[in-house]
């Protein structure tokens, strides 16, 4: 399938998305679309999808000119698309989410199910693809699910495949599964857009590089004729931000104690897991997905009930308190999913920017809320994270992922809480918003704050943490000095139980 885009420009109300972009996309290639938070990306692979209208340009497929009523015409075509928020039902099984709105129909009107799941045997064998078609979704991984998105884009006899920032919460193993899915479909001839951020995995798998900046095509070559730091600086618009330097200063007092924590999980419970988190550092949490951090994080935040053990915020006990008296006790969470944890995607940018914070007198006056201060405080959170939205009364569901997360990361560091908790605080940022984040980390722990950063990135880990727990099948398997972490040996540890829990922290010594 040979596509291409010519002059195409999307508009919402009076802001211009993308501005006349014309782009190629060729069968056999692994083409990188790339670009800042709102540049116009995923709105541009939207509309080739036939989730948005242009109001200009046309989508010529083969050498005919398309027009979609809907994405069904486009999935008709022989298009399938993977959202970086996943469009699937929890309750569901993995073969009827792969099926749905797509039923293969036997005798008497009923789904022939045998026949979907030999079709989808086929499919996963041919391409690598492996997952358990009678598992119940709401049960699997991130990266279990996102083999099902793409099974499904398969089931529907795709041969262009859109993936929107597919490696952006994977692990490493996970990253690779998938890329050496992708090569299988290049070699099967089939064309792939990858909207990414990740500058690494683009010069590790594409062909082809398109880079996007406020709506406009920049810049489009094969990757042999350009380099990482050109694409880098076509992204920025000008010179990279310099890599940030971590100052040696000594810990306060304890903000964050752990005590012999132990919560539920299938399986194996997580813990016991202790440890302690001073004012003015910042303690990283390294692992593989599925070792008993989302648990652990869960149990900190008030979500999900410890079995047995102890947690301490600045003295008190918390482990039986809700999330509202944590959050009023001086705790900050910048939760791993936005869409379902971190933001109400109905209502406004204002709304969301101030939530958690209504009862401030700045935010309040009685039992009425002042507008006004809440759209003021939410257009200095636009303007200092650099928030790409129509303004403060647009709703948080028009912007992209990128500016949803910049937008959850200004309300909560903004709060200024002894302890903050940042779970892949930098998911799907551009570059300039990464290094701003990171910023923002290393000034509130400069200033006394206590920082928990969670994250499937192993080098922001190493970058920002002043110390790094490991966490290998449930437990910590070892602690490494932020000055001696190197991605050999945080990785050595998050593979094996390299180091036996022992002492009264629940760690043993790291070889």
């Amino acid at each position: 399938m040979r596509i291409a885009l010519n002059g195409v420009t999307v508009r919402f109300g009076l802001v211009t998305a993308v501005d006349g972009v014309s782009l190629g996309i060729e069968p056999g290639e692994i083409h990188a679309l790339v670009g800042e938070n709102g540049a116009g990306k995923s709105t541009l692979m939207n509309m080739l999808f036939g989730l948005v209208k242009p109001a200009d340009g046309t989508i010529v497929i083969d050498g005919v000119e398309r027009r979609w009523a809907s994405p069904q015409d486009a999935i008709r075509a022989g298009l399938g698309m993977v959202h970086q928020h996943f469009m699937l039902q929890d309750s569901m099984s993995v073969l009827e989410n792969i099926v749905l709105c797509a039923e293969p129909v036997g005798r008497f009107g009923f789904v022939d199910f045998a026949r979907a799941r030999a079709r989808l045997d086929a499919i996963a064998e041919s391409h690598g693809v492996s997952v358990d078609l009678d598992g119940q979704l709401g049960r699997l991984s991130v990266g279990e699910r996102q083999a099902v998105e793409i099974l499904k884009v398969l089931y529907r006899e795709a041969d262009l495949l859109i993936l929107d920032e597919p490696t952006a919460v994977l692990t490493p193993q996970e990253k690779d599964r998938l890329f050496d899915t992708l090569r299988s479909f290049r070699a099967a001839g089939k064309a792939i857009v990858l909207i990414t951020h990740k500058l690494d995995e683009v010069m590790e798998i594409a062909d082809r590089v398109s880079v996007m900046r406020a709506g406009r095509l920049v810049a489009s070559a094969p990757l042999a004729e350009t380099s990482k730091e050109e694409i880098a600086r076509g992204i920025v618009g000008g010179v990279l931000p310099a890599p940030r330097a971590r100052r040696a200063q000594k810990p306060g007092e304890v903000v964050l104690s752990v005590d012999a924590l132990t919560v539920a999980r299938r399986g194996r419970d997580v813990g016991p897991v202790s440890f302690d988190l001073r004012a003015g550092e910042i303690v990283g949490i390294a692992g593989v997905s599925g070792n008993g951090q989302a648990e652990l994080v869960r149990a900190l935040t008030g979500l999900e009930r410890p079995r047995s053990g102890a947690v301490s915020l600045r003295g008190e006990r918390i482990e039986g308190r809700s999330v509202g008296e944590r959050r009023s006790l001086g705790l900050s969470y910048i939760p791993e999913d936005r869409q379902r944890m971190g933001l109400a995607l109905g209502a406004s940018v204002s709304d969301n920017a101030s939530a958690g914070r209504d009862d401030r007198r700045s935010f309040a006056a009685g039992p009425f809320l002042k507008l006004s201060a809440m759209a003021r405080f939410a257009r200095t959170l636009i303007e200092n994270y650099r928030i790409r939205v129509a303004g403060p009364r647009a709703r948080a569901a028009t912007m992209s992922g990128g500016n949803k997360q910049k937008l959850v990361v200004g309300r909560e560091l903004s709060r200024a809480t002894p302890l903050v908790i940042a779970e892949n605080p930098t998911w799907g940022v551009d570059i300039g918003a990464i290094d701003f984040i990171h910023g923002e980390l290393m000034r509130m722990r400069d200033a006394g704050h206590a920082i928990l950063l969670i994250s499937t990135e192993l080098d922001e880990v190493i970058a920002l943490s002043d110390r790094i727990l490991v966490m290998y099948d449930g437990v910590v398997s070892g602690e490494v000095a932020g000055g001696e972490a190197s991605r050999e040996r945080v990785g050595a540890l998050m593979t094996s139980r390299a180091a036996a829990p022992s002492g009264p922290e629940g760690m043993g010594e790291v070889a």
